[in-house]
């Protein structure tokens, strides 16, 4: 296993064998925590088949990863990965390896794809060309449709043990105190603990979201309003600004499961299952205000 990759040895031991047999299922999907390591074990699998590392992929012309793009025009995210990117997917897995035998692609957030790009994947999955493997990556495989989740292995990906993510910090030499704190709040997502290591205003703004959410609490509704208002002020890039807003209520929704407050259990229950509603509705667009007001009505 790569040293600079934490926790799911059982997936790496799994994978170990499957590749000395010469085993690889054509299609596997990925399931786990935003933060978990899905994409970077992915990555990490598909530099072994080349024999290269992780580094190294990006000059591959074997090896492809897509997943949502900017709009040349706007310079916008777009809401969905396209079908044109998928058809681009099944031209480059029928086309001939340049290198050894495999051909590998990555679909990064893969519940993000159109009904178009679903479709495209699917005759490509139906009619797999030799010596190719697609790394679907999600967070949840509900989100996409049961004739694509039939044709691939599902690999779940758990949070990691926290002594696991505190030995790497360890060996990073990083000061003690401050990975101390970030091991703490990591919920056991490797992914996050690097991203706050490697950019500590991002731990920062985490901890601000933190004391915004015990801030809210008994608070009257006016003064709850005035306290997210902050979310809604984006209007650069509606995507982008949806995606954040989902960071911070899953910050909230953390807290809810780690946290000690004055909220009795069916209340808390009903908080976080509002919360969970809104982060739906988020994806097919709702208005996010109106759903945070709602999220907001619920607290005490």
């Amino acid at each position: 296993m790569s040293d600079d990759i934490i926790g799911h040895k059982s997936v790496f031991e799994f994978f170990g064998k499957v590749i000395e047999n010469d085993n690889l299922s054509h299609a596997y999907c990925f399931v786990g925590p935003r933060g978990v390591g899905k994409l970077t074990v992915a990555k990490e699998f598909s530099a072994r088949l080349f024999e290269i590392t992780r580094e190294k992929l990006v000059a591959t012309p074997d090896f492809l990863i897509v997943g949502q793009e900017q709009d040349e025009k706007t310079g916008k995210t777009k809401k969905n990965i396209s079908i044109e990117q998928l058809q681009g997917v099944k031209n480059f897995l029928t086309s001939s390896a340049f290198g050894k035998k495999y051909k590998v692609a990555i679909i990064d957030e893969a519940e993000k794809m159109s009904i178009g790009a679903s479709n495209a994947l699917l005759k490509t999955l139906e009619e797999p060309s030799l010596w190719t493997v697609i790394f679907l990556i999600t967070t949840d495989e509900d989100l996409l449709p049961a004739t694509i989740r039939s044709r691939c292995q599902v690999v779940y990906f758990y949070p990691v043990n926290k002594i696991e993510i505190a030995e790497y910090f360890v060996q990073e030499s990083f000061n003690d105190e401050l990975s101390k704190e970030i091991v703490k709040y990591s919920q056991g997502l490797p992914g996050k603990a690097i991203v706050w290591k490697n950019d500590l205003e991002s731990f920062d703004n985490y901890k601000l979201e933190r004391k915004r959410f015990v801030n809210l609490i008994g608070k009257p509704f006016y003064e709850k309003l005035k306290n997210v208002d902050d979310l809604f002020g984006d209007k650069t890039d509606h995507i982008v600004a949806r995606d954040k807003l989902q960071d911070v209520l899953f910050v909230w929704q953390s807290m809810l499961l780690s946290e000690s407050f004055e909220i009795n259990k069916k209340e808390l229950v009903d908080i976080y299952n509002q919360i969970l509603y809104t982060i739906e509705m988020l994806n097919k667009n709702v208005h996010p205000r109106l759903l945070v007001e709602q999220v907001l009505l619920k607290l005490p």
